[in-house]
């Protein structure tokens, strides 16, 4: 199980959650998308606090998948937790890990395995080719710089060939209100056509902050569904249940 933390959360974590600590040019970005994510959810008349499953403008979705071939499914995902070590955690380190017995995962990492368990899928973990920092702020400064410039990070290795599946589940922390920038230059360096893809995230605050809109664009070839899942850092003690229930409104069992 997860160390407990007991006492008050900072919003300014990295992985698996968002940074607050904004630049203007970042602010700008962020209340753009936020206007456009309150704007449809008005119009169609539906709440945006919904909770692990969500819909574009956060509407509950009947939204289903074709049936799963566990040999033709990927579960992707980039995660980075700050530690591998479960001892004597800061509140960083805490707040982008969930400790299972005894071995450190990040938040995403986690979700990835449950959904490869759940589903027997292949599980594929996203890295850059240059090793990311593990100081918090070191790290936050850097997230936020290659986002500024719009980089696209060199990737350690690519997925298997994606022409071997059908369906791909792809995960990734919130940083900075949107895809880290290494999950740009996942989803340009493979054609993702004609597959099925669905989306989980892990997020301290800004639950999917718009980044089901920008890989729908992204992957216009592509079938996004739209019942994405997604999870609090704080929540993560319930991850398996919540992403049983997900699976279910999607069909998959």
């Amino acid at each position: 199980m997860r160390p407990q933390f007991h006492g008050p959360r900072k919003s300014t974590i990295v992985d698996e959650t968002e940074f607050t600590e904004m630049t203007s040019t970042t602010r700008r970005k962020f209340l753009a998308l936020a206007t456009v994510a309150l704007a449809g959810a008005g119009t169609a008349g539906c709440s945006i606090t919904r909770g692990a499953g969500e819909a574009l403008g956060g509407s509950e979705s009947s939204e289903t998948v074709p049936p799963l071939t566990k040999s033709r499914t990927l579960v992707a995902y980039f995660s980075m937790p700050e530690t591998d070590d479960p001892n004597n955690m800061t509140e960083n380190e805490q707040n982008s890990t969930h400790v299972v017995d005894g071995k450190v995962l990040g938040n995403t990492q986690h979700v990835a395995q449950i959904i490869g368990e759940s589903t027997g899928a292949e599980v594929f973990r996203i890295e850059t080719a240059e090793e990311l920092p593990l100081d918090h702020k070191t790290l936050s400064d850097l997230a936020l710089k290659q986002q500024e410039d719009d980089e696209r990070p060199k990737l350690k290795a690519l997925t298997p060939n994606l022409q071997e599946y059908d369906t791909i589940f792809i995960g990734y922390p919130i940083w900075w209100y949107s895809l880290p920038m290494p999950m740009h230059t996942f989803l340009e360096q493979h054609d993702f056509s004609k597959k099925n893809i669905i989306l989980f995230t892990t997020h301290g605050g800004s639950r999917l902050s718009g980044t089901v809109e920008v890989v729908t664009e992204k992957l216009a070839d592509s079938t996004v569904i739209s019942n994405a899942f997604t999870i609090s850092r704080d929540d993560m003690d319930n991850a398996e249940a919540e992403v049983s229930d997900w699976l279910d409104s999607l069909g998959i069992t």
